[in-house]
């Protein structure tokens, strides 16, 4: 896994020296490519010369069975379908396929085109005035030094999606097979088969979604999450549980060390579930190496992307996750399926046969029972992304305990009761939406762009707040974003949007509204004209037009 050590040191080290240097500078993303990729070659090499301990039972494991290459191929094909139009044009415009990208695809655009453009770091949010960006923007920073030396964006998010689907294909089997593969991607609860029977599901709230679909494509953070976490967890089952060598202690610590930059919740399940198997295996002195190599990056990673551990404070006490006024038994039913049917009874087994499943089982099931409890962020379905990782682990003991057991008929139904509604979703998603979703007018953005090209990057704009506001795609700090964003984020922003919405409307107050928010300059474009149509505008009397076009307007309100 040499291109997980390459991604995973290459961001590492170009937030570490643009820290140092202050600005994220072309020399910055050119030395932590190239160095990354040399920490890349010399892990695939270590890991090729030194090897891990492979029993008979272990090559005949990692043999493909017929069903692994269907789940395998299914993936394949899903993987295709969605990250080959993450972004397509189409006369002009630039579309994305999935619903669930319209609104997180514009944010990381802004944050990679904000970072490539030379942010100061530790970054501001460019989204929130007066606002540190405290989130795991890893694979954002990784895409920002590419095209800060010239490669397309557009080209880019495409590529890492399709190369990141490859090794996250690759860990999910070596994790737990065909079934981890096909268990994944066909995820959900019984509303995935909403497009077979609507009126069946009316009214009844689907939180436990597929989590290709809701998690992996739009959440770039999990196109390195989920291929290193799957590889840290099953290096940890084989080193802490079965007494095998596993990867490489300083391979190890760096993939662990650097995934709070990537996703912290990711980091967080990771280290709790490699810290109970060492206690509960007696292996503690074995892991402390691994620990030692990831420690310093890790502690510093969380410092960041915490702002000092604020994050935490977004942890908040919340019995019933999501269920609300619903009938619980219904909720689990119509969410889970067969999923939680299957894990308990697989876990039972575990205890009676003292398996080592046990240790794998447990901790996901009382983590997955733990998060009905409290939520982890400021909105409760947030928690489905560490949900993710206890689904994850329980697998392979459902796959050994339970499913291996059964008969053909009953496992196929099994398999069937289990992935269908999953599939359905997967087909139905890969659907062309109608009306198409777009993301940004090339001609508008770029006109856009070349009218901020002279305007210093920390001089924030006052804009409508909106989700893909080509002021933002241009990598340009607006006073404040589109309020979801905000608020998912765990930011404070109502007296900036009060005095934003003051400023936008032409308020006898605006000339202090905008001092207070820190507007240096307003756009005024057809979105401002359509949500603000009443506005004197007394601007425009008073203040210095900077450009114009058919986008719009740009003021320039402090000297």
């Amino acid at each position: 896994m040499g291109a997980l050590a390459f991604v995973g040191m290459a961001t590492a080290l170009a937030a570490f020296l643009a820290s140092g240097a202050g600005y994220l500078r072309p020399w910055v993303s050119l030395t932590s490519l190239l160095l990354g990729g040399l920490v890349g070659v010399l892990a695939a090499r270590r890991i090729a010369v030194a090897g891990v301990d492979q029993p008979d039972d272990a090559a005949h494991a990692r043999a493909i069975r017929p069903w692994d290459a269907i789940a395998l191929g299914c993936f394949t094909a899903a993987a295709l379908r969605q990250f080959l139009w993450l972004v397509y044009e189409r006369g002009g415009v630039l579309y994305t396929l999935l619903p669930n990208n319209y609104g997180d695809l514009p944010l990381h655009w802004t944050y990679v085109r904000y970072l490539a453009n030379g942010a100061a770091f530790w970054p501001e949010n460019p989204i929130a005035t007066g606002e540190r960006l405290r989130y795991p923007f890893g694979v954002d920073l990784l895409t920002a030094l590419f095209v800060q030396l010239g490669v397309s964006l557009p080209a880019l998010l495409v590529t890492m999606g399709v190369a990141a689907s490859a090794l996250a294909a690759a860990a999910l089997h070596g994790w737990g097979r065909g079934f981890a593969v096909a268990a994944f991607l066909f995820s959900g609860g019984l509303g995935g088969l909403r497009p077979l029977a609507v009126g069946l599901f009316a009214g009844l709230d689907e939180s436990w979604k597929n989590l290709f679909l809701a998690l992996y494509v739009p959440q770039r953070g999990f196109l390195f999450a989920l291929p290193a976490g799957l590889l840290l967890l099953a290096s940890g089952r084989d080193h802490l549980l079965r007494g095998r060598r596993g990867l490489p202690a300083w391979v190890f610590g760096l993939l662990w060390g650097v995934l709070p930059l990537f996703h912290l919740h990711t980091f967080l399940f990771v280290s709790v579930v490699l810290g109970f198997w060492a206690l509960a295996g007696r292996r503690i002195r074995p892991a402390l190496p691994a620990l030692a190599w990831a420690l310093l990056p890790a502690a510093w990673g969380v410092w960041q992307v915490s702002d000092g551990f604020r994050a935490a404070s977004l942890v908040k006490w919340n019995p019933g996750w999501t269920i609300g006024a619903q009938n619980p038994l219904a909720f689990l039913g119509l969410n889970f399926g067969l999923f939680l049917p299957l894990a308990l009874w697989a876990l039972v087994r575990a205890l009676r046969e003292r398996s080592e499943h046990v240790l794998t089982l447990g901790p996901g099931l009382v983590l997955f029972a733990a998060l009905f409890f409290v939520k982890l962020a400021p909105w409760a379905w947030d928690n489905t992304k560490v949900m993710l990782w206890c689904y994850l682990l329980v697998l392979p003991g459902i796959e050994s305990l339970v499913l291996a057991r059964l008969g053909r008929p009953a496992r196929a139904a099994a398999l069937i009761g289990l992935l269908l509604p999953g599939a359905v979703a997967l087909l139905a998603a890969s659907r062309e939406p109608t009306p198409h979703l777009e993301v940004l007018n090339v001609a508008e953005t770029d006109a856009v762009c070349r009218a901020l090209a002279g305007v210093p990057l920390g001089d924030r704009v006052a804009t409508v707040p909106t989700f893909n506001h080509p002021v933002a795609l241009c990598g340009h700090a607006l006073v404040a974003g589109y309020s979801g964003h905000l608020w998912s984020h765990g930011i404070d922003a109502q007296s900036t949007q009060r005095d934003l919405e003051a400023l936008m409307r032409g308020e006898p107050d605006w000339r202090q509204g905008a001092q207070r928010v820190g507007a240096k300059l307003l756009f005024w474009g057809a979105r401002e004209a359509r949500e603000y149509a009443l506005s004197p505008r007394p601007w425009e009397a008073t203040r210095p037009l900077v450009a114009e076009g058919s986008w719009g307007r740009l003021y320039r309100l402090v000297d």
